[in-house]
């Protein structure tokens, strides 16, 4: 039987062996050289590539290899990065012991600084509310020191109500509003907790008056006008004043000129009232500082006095000369110098 090759037509008429396997020899030649070709081709590549400069393999001066450059390029960021490290570890300081604890300190500082901030936030909020509770509304106020001025003029003046919050009430108001009548010279208010208020004021006393019109007003030896009153009181009448009408305001004080005097008439009482003789003087006048008089009305007597110096023996002189001329009407003077001169009486005709 007969084979077909592939690529070949039999000729089944004109069949030759020889010739076929002729035929094949020279195919398996043609195939064995075109193998040969393949790889002469391949040699030569390999040759030509070898030929080829290779940078990596051979050395040339002064041109370093292309892996040699990548050693170099990475030494390079790594020397830079090496540096820049450098830098920094020399721009850090170490950190001594003393620095550590110094920032211990501040740590535990700041923590106690928040834990006492909250502990005194809670502390005040609670405060707060305990204030603001009826506990502390007032329930009673006490008045003292009054004479003048009766308890409920007190209370009404403070403005301070029952059943108020006493931490509401406004004390220095409070104590304005007091010090607004004329008789209160001072004033204290304390608070009683939980729900008292005492009120302590210094009353000012009437120490003179002054003839206005049918009137009076009272004076305190301060030169405060207190009131202005048709009620006589058993205390000297200051005449001569320079104050002037309009200005006798309850509140208001003396002029500066009548302010003056005043003091050297609270002497005068003050050496009186030594020698118990204060309650007898009813009138004094101040017209003129170089020579106050003093009237004695139930002794039928007037005083002359001079000016303010020596007002001792002054004032022991016309003690002695009332004593001596009991019930005549008349005139004493001891406006002089008692040292050289005595003092005199003249009786009124």
């Amino acid at each position: 039987m007969v084979k077909r090759v592939k690529g070949t037509k039999v000729n089944l008429y004109n069949f030759n062996a020889e010739e076929e396997k002729e035929k094949k020899i020279k195919a398996k030649k043609k195939k064995s050289k075109k193998n040969k070709r393949k790889q002469n081709d391949i040699k030569n590549n390999k040759n030509e590539k070898d030929q080829l400069f290779d940078f990596n393999n051979e050395i040339v001066i002064g041109i370093p290899k292309q892996e040699e450059k990548k050693k170099i390029n990475k030494k390079k960021v790594s020397n830079i990065k090496t540096k820049s490290e450098g830098k920094n570890i020399k721009n850090k300081k170490p950190i001594s012991k003393k620095q550590e604890q110094i920032k211990k300190k501040k740590k535990i500082r700041n923590f106690k600084i928040i834990k006492y901030t909250f502990l005194i936030l809670l502390i005040f909020i609670a405060t707060i509310a305990t204030m603001t509770s009826p506990l502390f509304n007032i329930k009673k106020i006490t008045v003292e020191g009054t004479g003048k001025i009766t308890n409920d003029e007190i209370i009404s003046l403070s403005q301070i109500n029952i059943e108020e919050n006493t931490y509401k009430v406004n004390i220095k108001k409070a104590k304005r509003n007091i010090l607004e009548n004329p008789y209160i010279k001072s004033v204290e208010i304390k608070r009683k907790l939980p729900s008292d208020i005492i009120i302590s004021i210094e009353e000012r006393k009437t120490t003179f008056m002054i003839e206005y019109g049918s009137s009076y007003v009272y004076i305190n030896n301060q030169g405060y006008i207190l009131e202005i009153s048709s009620e006589k009181l058993e205390v000297p009448i200051i005449q001569g004043t320079e104050t002037y009408v309009e200005d006798f305001v309850p509140g208001n004080r003396l002029c500066i000129e009548d302010l003056e005097k005043m003091s050297t008439v609270i002497k005068i009482l003050e050496i009186a009232a030594s020698n118990d003789i204060s309650s007898l003087i009813t009138r004094i006048d101040i017209q003129n500082k170089q020579n106050y008089k003093m009237v004695f009305e139930t002794e039928e007597k007037v005083a002359y006095i001079g000016d303010e110096t020596d007002l001792n023996t002054k004032i022991l002189s016309i003690k002695s000369i009332i004593e001596r001329e009991k019930g005549i009407k008349g005139e004493i003077f001891v406006n002089m110098d008692l040292k050289s001169n005595n003092p005199t009486f003249r009786q009124s005709v």
